[in-house]
């Protein structure tokens, strides 16, 4: 099990950032993003890669307002104790690519598109695959739902920035959309230029929210859990971007990464500051 990489901004956007940013000086110093906080900063617990051994202990009661497991390895006995907890969980769900540690990567390999950068161990998938959509719903989510899962944690949405087809877009929405009237909430990691096009064509409504990771830090070493600040550009685009969000009622958190205490407080005083919900983690799998 591991966690997802962000994915890299787009060249335009990237330009366009750039642009923005060397007109507005001293841009780490000056948030985009409006300040004007939520009524609470929700904390969560994003633990994809932790064991059902180890899980329990990593979370207390009332410690956590949400918490995202892998459900794959989960049963419902291992979920309701969690939700004892007075946690929700969501469960890890990946739309957009299909990794060989999965029971189901053999039969579906032969509709994948090309190789997951930093992750060997990964592919992207056709999306457009009607096989591949009635498998995540029918089977997946449906499975998540049988256990008592809250709600999905959908990754890889990435999939259209890599493959930027109208016919990809179409698909990841036709099958957030059968999630969605399910009335399973649904939270969006990463996958900003999908999300962006979503809020544009007004489809932003089938999610809850997004988790965007990196935004202001980044993984410099993902064998070796080394971390650094994010660039004044990445950042700046990353604050852009959520304040589009915020601007269509979505729920936003951010996923960090440091070990550093320093840095860690810093994070958190601008969570609070922000009302944005938030976990931050030391190491890259996510344990």
């Amino acid at each position: 099990m591991r966690k997802r990489n962000q994915r890299p901004i787009c060249r335009l956007k990237r330009f366009m950032t750039l642009a923005l940013a060397s007109i507005m000086l001293c841009t780490v110093l000056i948030p985009c993003c409006e300040t004007k906080a939520a009524s609470k900063t929700d904390k969560w617990g994003v633990f994809i890669g932790a064991t059902t051994k180890k899980l329990p202990n990593k979370i207390k009661k009332r410690q956590y307002k949400y918490v995202v497991i892998d459900a794959q390895y989960y049963n419902a006995k291992d979920i309701k104790k969690l939700k004892s907890r007075k946690c929700k969980v969501y469960s890890y769900l990946s739309i957009g690519s299909i990794a060989n540690y999965r029971p189901y990567f053999n039969y579906f390999k032969k509709y994948t598109l090309g190789n997951y950068n930093n992750w060997t161990e990964e592919r992207w998938v056709d999306v457009t695959n009607k096989s591949w959509q009635n498998f995540v719903v029918n089977n997946l989510v449906a499975g998540m739902r049988k256990k008592g899962i809250d709600g999905v944690w959908v990754d890889n949405t990435d999939v259209y920035y890599e493959y930027p087809r109208d016919d990809i877009f179409d698909a990841l929405v036709s099958i957030l959309r059968r999630i969605h009237k399910k009335r399973i909430p649904i939270i969006i990691n990463g996958g900003d230029v999908f999300v962006e096009k979503l809020m544009e064509t007004n489809q932003h409504r089938i999610i809850k929210g997004v988790m965007q990771e990196e935004v202001l830090t980044q993984i410099a070493g993902y064998r070796n859990d080394v971390f650094k600040a994010q660039t004044p550009a990445d950042r700046l685009y990353y604050e852009t971007y959520l304040k589009k969000v915020r601007e269509k009622g979505l729920k936003i958190s951010i996923l960090e990464y440091t070990k550093k205490p320093a840095v860690r407080k810093s994070i958190l005083k601008y969570c609070k500051k922000h009302g944005y919900g938030y976990y931050i983690c030391d190491n890259v799998m996510l344990k």
